[in-house]
């Protein structure tokens, strides 16, 4: 009996797995382009979660969303022209982003066209929906090129096309058509959005509203599965070429061609499938530019997010900015660098609020009493490196460990292996003053024979200087404090049955958050949290060992050995001074203390060489000068100290929204300069404006609200560094009488 009803029960799961097929579209042709799809289905993990998947083509006619959205498709492949849709009529969720840059460029096979700027009476060839991505477009706007002013031939077009030039310019993706041209020995130009500063999202899998509201956990398994199937063909592109060559390959591609897709789609493919909020918003703030619309999307019903389950968490998540806060003095979990909190807490920090979508920034206090008050009072939401206390509990929750740190054994060097407390009973321990590994283990043996210190870094001191015999700690923090501090004899000599679990601690009416942390600590990754741990700790740990392993060795050969290790050791600390000798002397001379961008120094020498680069290759240089308006009564009224801290969060914003091949530095006082490589001054200007924009709209701690004042130029044939910089602070000048937070550019 109980066989037939297995046999029942498999059955009736087979006809729902073979009856219900799950419809993804596709954006295009089949290609590499989606072997992230193909390989979750081939390799059996949409199986695994119950989907049965049909994966198919976009056919000449139909409009993706469209499909989805009247339930012809359960899912489909969009690009960031869905950010445009939801802005019109919110109706689409977008589940996860799979390329972070777009493929989709402008090409040329005309040797008289050299710059976008060339070619308003020209033609270009373009897909229905290529000329309503956003990349594409501002990169047109910011060389002066509206669609108005281009003959375009909205056709679906082939590789024949360019070659019977049929267009000036084409869309294409920098995947495709350039393979064949190669193959050909046809030369071409690409302009790529992205060398414009328009570096925003490609393909994107989304669904509708009610695909999210009816069906949640089978969104989540589709999701979970497809992530898989990228990891999959990523690491195995033979096979995955293979697979499409022979499963997929309505458009004949070659194992060459697809080998060609594969390079380059590997490169842009997501590394953690979340989307960046700051990336939709700009996208955001540039379709609404563009198409003059007033609308807004709802960031937190636009995007999806797995561990946010029910609206009254969604609901908290979108009206609440969190106050994180913590000491900058528990190295390795949490220490200060560059004067911002840094440490092994904040990254698995970083990671949850990413996952969530939380806001909000971490403060810092100078003691941890500071830290639980400000929780207790609801000064502040959080902090990001403790363990459960039940005295902490009357005001505070907290979450389920992210690490649980063994409690480890320090000895100096000559001591062997210890396996247990016990082995080692009758030595003298130092034990920090009321630290939790201090109460566990004195509770545990009272009859342990211990100094009392300060901290553990006293504790390593006193074993260090035969003060005592052994500490006991958290294995991640005395494995930075003996690297960090150079302890040079010292070693982890064992292990205890102790774990120490770390947790985040959140104010007692935060609780809703609780199971959402939950949620994201479970899907940290085993190698994101080994990223974290390699990236904070060095760990020199004596292991157990045989007798008759020992028996081998000779004494002359650990003589030979010890001595041989004890030089290269020497050499190495030498080494290693000098290399930090030289790069502290390097810093000194190049960045700015107060703000760590470049400082006038090397601003002018980089200048001067972007100047002589310009003129040889004949190509565009320009430079903005900006400095912050009414910044003498920042001082005046907050003092130098919040004034310094106003210039430093200037700099780190200007920092994070400059081009990588942007050069910024600090010319003197308030003043900033930024080199744009490869600009003209109408692309200098637009930036200009957006900085200008950026830093209006922020809030700096304090003073809340400041503004700039920018002026423009562009480097010209004759021009020096002398009078490049005076022209320049022309324009800043202009700018200031003008009336301040104004973008003045002088040709």
């Amino acid at each position: 009996m109980k066989i037939l009803i297995i046999l029942f029960i498999m059955l009736s799961n087979f006809k729902l797995f073979a009856g219900n097929p799950i419809i993804l579209k596709l954006r295009w042709k089949h290609s590499f382009q989606f072997a992230g799809f193909y390989m979750a289905k081939e390799k059996g993990y949409y199986k695994k979660a119950g989907l049965n998947v049909d994966i198919k083509e976009l056919r000449n006619s139909e409009n993706i969303i469209n499909q989805v959205l009247s339930g012809k498709a359960n899912y489909g492949v969009g690009g960031s022209s869905l950010i445009y849709h939801e802005i019109l009529n919110p109706s689409i969720v977008a589940l996860m982003p799979i390329f972070e840059t777009s493929p989709l460029v402008l090409l040329t096979t005309n040797n008289d066209i050299n710059s976008l700027k060339e070619i308003k009476t020209n033609s270009i060839m373009a897909s229905p929906t290529s000329l309503e991505n956003i990349s594409l477009l501002s990169m047109l706007h910011i060389s002066g090129v509206e669609p108005d002013d281009i003959n375009i031939k909205k056709n679906i077009f082939s590789i024949k096309d360019i070659l019977n030039n049929k267009a000036d310019l084409f869309t294409v993706f920098k995947t495709n058509q350039p393979y064949y041209l190669k193959e050909k020995n046809i030369s071409y130009k690409i302009f790529d959005p992205k060398n414009y500063g328009f570096d925003f999202y490609g393909d994107i899998l989304f669904a509708s509203k009610e695909e999210i509201t009816k069906h949640p956990s089978r969104v989540k398994s589709f999701i979970e599965a497809t992530k898989k199937g990228w990891e999959y063909a990523l690491s195995h592109i033979t096979e995955t070429i293979q697979t499409i060559k022979e499963k997929y390959n309505s458009q004949n591609y070659s194992k060459k061609a697809l080998r060609y897709q594969a390079k380059i789609f590997s490169d842009i493919v997501s590394k953690d499938f979340v989307f960046d909020e700051t990336k939709i918003s700009e996208i955001e703030r540039l379709y609404k530019v563009m198409f003059k619309s007033s609308n807004s999307i709802k960031y937190n019903n636009f995007i999806y997010n797995p561990y946010v389950t029910n609206k009254k968490e969604k609901e908290f998540i979108a009206s609440h900015k969190l106050t994180c806060i913590s000491t900058g003095n528990w190295a390795p979990f949490n220490l200060l660098k560059d004067g911002k909190l840094s440490g092994i807490a904040i990254d698995y920090w970083n990671l949850v609020k990413k996952r969530l979508m939380l806001k909000g920034e971490c403060k810092v206090a100078d003691s941890f009493s500071k830290v639980l008050n400000s929780i207790k009072e609801k000064k502040a939401d959080i902090t990001v490196s403790t363990t459960i206390v039940k005295e902490r509990q009357k005001y505070a929750v907290f979450t389920k460990p992210y690490i649980k740190a063994p409690i480890v054994i320090v000895t100096k060097n000559s001591i062997g292996f210890v396996p247990n407390i016990k082995s080692i009973k009758n030595k003298i321990f130092a034990m920090p003053k009321d630290y939790t590994t201090t109460r566990i283990v004195t509770k545990d043996f009272p009859n342990i024979k211990y100094k009392e210190v300060k901290d553990i870094d006293q504790a390593l001191e006193y074993v260090s200087s035969g003060k005592a015999d052994a500490t006991m700690g958290i294995l991640p923090v005395v494995a930075y404090k003996i690297n960090y501090l150079r302890f040079d004899n010292l070693k982890i000599s064992g292990t205890t049955k102790y774990n120490f679990p770390v947790r985040f601690m959140l104010r007692k009416d935060y609780k809703i958050l609780v199971p959402m942390i939950n949620r994201a600590i479970d899907s940290i990754k085993d190698s994101e949290k080994e990223q974290i741990y390699q990236k904070w700790i060095t760990v020199h740990m004596q292991e157990g060992y045989s007798k008759e392993k020992v028996l081998k060795y000779s004494i002359v050969a650990i003589i030979i050995i010890l001595l041989l290790i004890m030089w290269m050791i020497t050499l190495f600390i030498q080494i290693e001074k000098r290399k930090k000798a030289e790069k502290a002397l390097e810093k000194l001379a190049t960045i700015d203390k107060l703000t760590s961008v470049y400082n006038r120094y090397m601003i002018d020498n980089s200048l001067a060489e972007q100047i002589e680069i310009a003129k040889r290759y004949d190509k565009h240089l320009s430079i903005i000068f900006f400095d912050i308006d009414h910044f003498k009564k920042v001082n005046d009224i907050y003092g130098h100290k919040v004034g310094d801290i106003v210039l430093r969060s200037l700099a780190e914003l200007v920092k994070s929204k400059k081009r990588k091949s942007d050069i910024l530095g600090r010319w003197g006082g308030e003043e900033f300069i930024l080199v744009l490589s490869e600009t003209d001054i109408k692309q200098a200007t637009y930036i200009a404006q957006t900085l200008r924009e950026e830093i209006e709209k922020y809030q700096f701690d304090k003073v809340k609200h400041i503004t700039c004042s920018f002026g423009i130029t562009e480097v010209k044939k004759d021009d020096t560094l002398d009078v490049l910089m005076k022209r320049v602070d022309k324009a800043l000048y202009r700018a200031k009488n003008e009336g301040r937070n104004k973008v003045v550019e002088v040709s």
